[in-house]
């Protein structure tokens, strides 16, 4: 790399963790919200949103691994600039790392939203979201492979609350919450779709990891494994949710995965919600630090800034005080998540990676060598 040569060449991340950190990110908040979203729309018939969606997920997975590899020792900012031209690449990646930083105002404000909603309900938000940021930043600051080394350490704690949520439930689930099996029409159920669909386009992010993924070879096979696991937790999950509740029950909450610690009545544990909050934050967290991270590198490297670790209180700063502008705004904040942000995810998550691929491909034919 020409201009940030030390970056690149002393960032280094196996592909287990580049495993481990790709199903935190498609996990993420999403593991709130999914269930809710899709139970909404398709009802009974989530289980076909559920296999849409990891064939789906397995093709975008193929997708942004080509163009990752495509990368090889060029960070993606530079890849964009030798795609497309100097000004071009600059203003193309401006406009990637504004949904970037737009994807983290909004996770950042669900995360506050749930915590004064449904835990700390008589904290105000902006207390949550500053503490929750300056964790955030802190974690920036000590680089990419803090992060995923100490996503490495906490992946088991989570895939162990995870098992102990749904074990606990198998009991309580009933076969008669799913059915009936097709009751809703295909619209209903590509519209269901659409609302996981939308968060597995934001793993699109990660392409900007590929480069400090230190086996090459493996890191297209641990990104599509990634992918799919952290879909099938999704997918589990949600349907649990149903056999647990039943329709009638979780068509009017907002966070039913949440509900699956509340009906739980165990002799040795109380309160045994509170394992659904933690594997969240877990998930929420990583997927938070990295696109945090992916932002600031990003942008030093739009701006020709060597140290990408001077933009990181300045844009905390900001993040915190765009949140609070979110959180003045309730109204337009869920008009713009129902009709503006799958349309947003689908313009970055599909054609903007379909595009660079096109473009690529046509640069390597013209000058008979690739990028």
């Amino acid at each position: 790399m020409k201009n940030y040569p030390y970056q690149m060449n002393t960032i280094h991340i196996s592909s287990k963790q580049f495993f481990i950190i790709t199903i935190l990110f498609i996990v993420g908040d999403a593991i709130l919200y999914v269930p809710a979203l899709i139970i909404k729309e398709a009802g009974h018939s989530m289980w076909i949103v559920g296999l849409l969606s990891l064939g789906e997920g397995v093709l975008l997975a193929f997708m942004y691994a080509k163009l990752g590899n495509q990368l090889k020792s060029n960070s993606f900012m530079e890849f964009l600039e030798k795609v497309s031209g100097k000004w071009v690449g600059k203003i193309i990646g401006g406009s990637f790392l504004f949904y970037i930083f737009v994807d983290l105002l909004l996770m950042i404000y669900e995360m506050g939203s749930f915590m004064v909603t449904i835990i700390i309900t008589e904290t105000p938000i902006e207390y949550v979201i500053i503490a929750f940021l300056l964790v955030v930043v802190i974690g920036g600051r000590l680089g990419l492979e803090t992060i995923v080394r100490s996503a490495q350490i906490l992946f088991p704690w989570f895939i162990g609350l995870y098992l102990l949520l749904i074990f606990s439930n198998l009991s309580n689930a009933t076969f008669e919450n799913l059915q009936p099996l097709f009751e809703r029409g295909a619209y209903l159920i590509i519209k269901g779709n659409f609302s996981i669909i939308s968060y597995t386009l934001e793993t699109v992010i990660l392409i900007f990891l590929f480069p400090y993924v230190t086996q090459k070879e493996k890191a297209t096979q641990a990104y599509i494994k990634g992918i799919t696991a952290g879909l099938f937790l999704l997918i589990i999950i949600s349907i649990f949710a149903l056999a647990v509740s039943g329709f009638a029950v979780l068509k009017m909450q907002l966070y039913p995965s949440y509900m699956l610690g509340q009906t739980l009545q165990l002799s040795f544990f109380n309160h045994i919600e509170v394992v659904m909050a933690i594997i969240w934050f877990i998930s929420l967290f990583f997927k938070v630090v990295i696109c945090f991270f992916v932002l600031t590198q990003g942008l030093s490297e739009l701006l020709k800034i060597q140290e990408y670790k001077v933009l990181t209180f300045p844009l905390g700063m900001l993040i915190f005080v765009c949140s609070i502008l979110f959180v003045s705004n309730n109204t337009y904040l869920g008009n713009f998540i129902s009709s503006t942000w799958i349309s947003y995810s689908i313009t970055y998550g599909l054609l903007f990676p379909l595009c660079l691929l096109i473009l690529n491909w046509g640069r390597s034919k013209l000058l008979k060598k690739p990028c």
